[in-house]
């Protein structure tokens, strides 16, 4: 079986912007999708900026649909500023009760034993409560430096409250098309032979559930 894949499947980190697939932007009347590589591309910009400037705070919204690379995004980040579990504190958007947001804000401003940066990463934002998130933004305006905020939904970026979207660099993720997909699988995994272009083509711009579905492929084939 070709071993990136099974990386590309399970547990691959992106080193860079070019490990990432999605050049398009889509235009939309409620706003623009972009893809992954270009997003990944301004993150790089924004963390260069941040360290030359003695680490600012940073604030990264991801919005989209499923498997097209917002959690890898997050990762590339964590790549890109050093930081490993002990500097992260993840969390579902169900678990930031007034009460966590509380403890969060009173420990942020502690130095990090473990590196330069800590990240703070909530997933399914869009479920924090009502009470807590409106708290959260208290929060995301007093970070000290060295913090990284950075919020995941699957959600579109207008189903959030204007005042939560403006204090963060947010982006909506576009779906990659199924050709840049296709190249991609073949890119990495030629063995695949003629079942790339059937594979991105059911993928409906799932990269996620296109690995998936490629290292199924090998596994038949092996």
């Amino acid at each position: 079986m070709n071993e990136l894949i099974t990386r590309c499947a399970g547990s691959f980190i992106p080193r860079s912007a070019a490990d990432f697939i999605g050049n398009n932007i889509i235009e939309r009347q409620s706003g623009d999708q972009t893809g992954a590589r270009l997003v990944a591309q301004q993150i790089e910009k924004a963390v260069r900026l941040s360290e030359k400037n003695g680490r600012t705070p940073l604030k990264f919204l991801f919005n989209g649909k499923p498997g097209i690379g917002k959690s890898e995004l997050v990762k590339f980040l964590s790549h890109l500023i050093h930081v490993d579990k002990w500097s992260t504190t993840k969390l579902n958007g169900t678990q930031c009760k007034i009460e966590k947001i509380e403890d969060i804000a009173a420990n942020l401003h502690y130095t990090n034993l473990f590196g330069e940066w800590r990240m703070l990463w909530i997933d399914e934002a869009d479920e924090i409560p009502r009470v807590a998130q409106v708290r959260f933004l208290t929060l995301l305006d007093d970070l000290p430096y060295g913090v990284v905020v950075v919020c995941t939904s699957n959600c579109k970026l207008e189903d959030f409250e204007n005042r939560f979207q403006t204090r963060f660099q947010a982006f909506e993720l576009a779906p990659p098309p199924p050709e840049e997909i296709e190249k991609f699988l073949k890119r990495i995994c030629p063995e695949l032979n003629g079942s790339s272009a059937q594979i991105a083509t059911f993928a409906c711009g799932n990269v996620r559930q296109a690995l998936l579905d490629a290292q199924g492929a090998l596994q038949q084939c092996a």
